[in-house]
């Protein structure tokens, strides 16, 4: 939803997250996993929030980051929520669930796509020809986990980011 030809409508919600155009299509650069981590954790809110994504939805058509905050203001009577504290409760979950992954043995190893994404996609459409390279995506790994205060060589929150978020 943030690359080239998206919408008027979603680059104004997009704005409030901190994004202001539209990127290359097949980016896989700081701000493409910049955008990926923004928007986990607003969908991690979400979760928390027991909010359809069905309604949401990935493209933000129905309700957008405003209307969300708008909708748990009304609901719960916290005039001062705000974005940053709705991707905060977001970004705690996501902590939370990598912190126990953790502890169970799992780490950056986990995180691995299916070897069929490294395969040229078939046909003729605009994808043909497609195909993921390991560096790009080990790349994209080592600064979505930097952005996100994680241990580059395991995968896993730094105490400093369990720390800040009151997760010690």
């Amino acid at each position: 939803m943030i690359e080239e030809g998206t919408s008027d409508v979603i680059l104004g919600r997009l704005k409030l997250m901190g994004f202001d155009h539209a990127l290359p299509p097949g980016s896989l650069g700081p701000e493409k996993v910049r955008f990926a981590l923004k928007t986990q954790y607003f969908y991690s809110f979400l979760d928390s929030a027991d909010l359809c994504q069905f309604v949401w939805g990935p493209a933000w058509t129905l309700y957008g980051p405003q209307e969300t905050v708008d909708f748990v203001r009304a609901a719960t009577g916290w005039e001062d929520f705000d974005l940053e504290e709705l991707l905060e409760v977001g970004e705690r979950r996501l902590n939370m669930m990598r912190a126990f992954n953790a502890r169970q043995g799992l780490d950056r190893e986990a995180d691995r796509l299916p070897k069929k994404f490294f395969k040229a996609l078939t046909g003729t459409g605009p994808t043909a020809g497609v195909a993921l390279t390991h560096e790009e995506v080990e790349q994209a790994k080592d600064e979505y986990y930097r952005m996100a205060g994680w241990d580059v060589e395991t995968g896993n929150p730094t105490s400093e980011t369990l720390k800040r978020l009151g997760l010690e």
